[in-house]
C-alpha cells in the first residue's frame, strides 16, 4: 500500500476554526489523490467528532485537539482525533432509534450513530486525561453497470 505523508493538526477546540481545518482537508486530500466519495463521507465524520468535541467536551470554551489523518492508498483514511475533555466513549452510546416516531425519540446521539454507520473502525480508549478516537472509512467504487446487448 502507498503511504503518503499524514495530515496533521493542532486545533483550538472550537468550532469556529472548523472550515479552514476542512479546506486544509480538502486541499490534501486533492493533493494525494484521495477519491472524492471517500474524502467528502470521511469529512463528514471528522465534522460531527469535532464540533462533539468542541461543543459538549470543551463547552464552547475550547481546548487542544490533535488531528492525524492517513491515506493508505488507493482508497482507505484513518483518523486519530485527540482531547482533554472529561472522558467521554462515543462508542459506547446506545443505537439511536431512527425508526421511533421523533416525539419518542430521545435527543442527541444521531450524530454519533452516522458515524458508527459510516465508520468501519470506530474506537475509543482514555490515554491518561486524554480521550483519543481512531476511525477509518474504506471506499469501495461502484462496478461499472453491464447493459444489455
Amino acid at each position: 500500500m502507498n503511504h503518503p505523508a499524514p495530515l496533521q493538526c493542532t486545533l483550538s477546540g472550537t468550532v469556529s476554526e472548523l472550515p479552514a481545518f476542512f479546506e486544509r482537508l480538502e486541499d490534501w486530500a486533492q493533493g494525494h489523490e484521495v477519491p472524492m466519495p471517500l474524502a467528502s463521507s470521511f469529512g463528514l465524520m471528522l465534522d460531527e467528532l469535532l464540533t462533539n468535541v468542541a461543543t459538549h467536551g470543551y463547552g464552547g470554551q475550547g481546548g487542544p485537539v490533535s488531528v492525524q489523518i492517513t491515506f493508505d492508498a488507493p482508497a482507505t483514511l484513518s483518523a486519530v482525533l485527540r482531547d482533554q475533555g472529561p472522558p467521554f466513549d462515543p462508542t459506547a452510546l446506545v443505537a439511536a432509534d431512527v425508526e421511533a416516531a421523533l416525539e419518542d425519540r430521545h435527543v442527541g446521539g444521531l450524530g454519533v450513530h452516522f458515524v458508527k454507520k459510516l465508520a468501519e473502525r470506530f474506537v475509543y480508549r482514555r490515554d491518561g486525561a486524554v480521550n483519543e478516537i481512531s476511525v477509518s472509512r474504506t471506499w469501495v467504487a461502484p462496478s461499472p453497470q453491464v447493459s444489455g446487448l
